[in-house]
């Protein structure tokens, strides 16, 4: 019940980052999105001046660490690419679109919300280029029987949480603990698969 409404969440820490993220966001407003935005990052990555010049784009800019810090529990790891799970989890939207800060979109995504697979399933997900082979152990980790299918492009996600929380969940704990499940998938993208 905490979560509402609809936006968009964004991992945009650091010089790089921020910047690749500052364009998607214009991009976005110049595209007539009116979804609010959050930028995402961690302790030191998003000073004063970078979240004043997202401000008049409407970007929130949402500091992680001290979010996990003032949590009944921290995170085990936290990083780069954790971060992603952690986001969805946390930001205040009941459906996120969750973009990486290098995407460019090309038109306002807000009908992904309305889109039949969505509304059907409670999530989105592309698909990446590769597939996890066979032979991989996390399948054997997880007791999962071997599936050929792509692997998840996280580079943009569409989750509904209130349909997707325990999922949402489980991948966080993979992402909590990707000093292990890393070794055996292709990074956070596999961890949402």
């Amino acid at each position: 019940d905490r979560f509402v409404g609809r936006g968009i969440v964004i991992c945009a820490g650091g010089p790089g980052l921020f910047t690749n993220g500052y364009v998607c966001a214009r991009m976005l407003r110049h595209l007539g999105c009116i979804l609010p935005v959050q930028f995402w990052h961690l302790d030191n990555e998003i000073d004063t001046w970078m979240a004043r010049v997202v401000a008049p784009l409407g970007v929130a800019c949402i500091n992680a660490s001290e979010l996990d810090r003032r949590g009944p529990r921290q995170c085990r790891i936290l990083n780069g690419y954790e971060l992603k799970a952690f986001a969805l989890l946390h930001c205040p939207y009941r459906e996120v679109l969750l973009l990486d800060a290098d995407n460019v979109p090309v038109a306002d995504p807000s009908f992904l919300f309305d889109a039949p697979e969505y509304e059907r399933a409670g999530a989105v997900f592309w698909p990446d280029y590769s597939r996890l082979e066979p032979f991989r152990s996390i399948w054997e980790i997880c007791e999962v029987k071997y599936r050929d299918e792509p692997e998840f492009e996280s580079g943009q996600c569409l989750v509904e949480k209130s349909r997707c929380w325990q999922a949402l969940n489980l991948a966080m704990h993979y992402n909590e603990h990707s000093d292990f499940y890393y070794k055996h998938v292709h990074g956070d993208k596999d961890t949402f698969h």
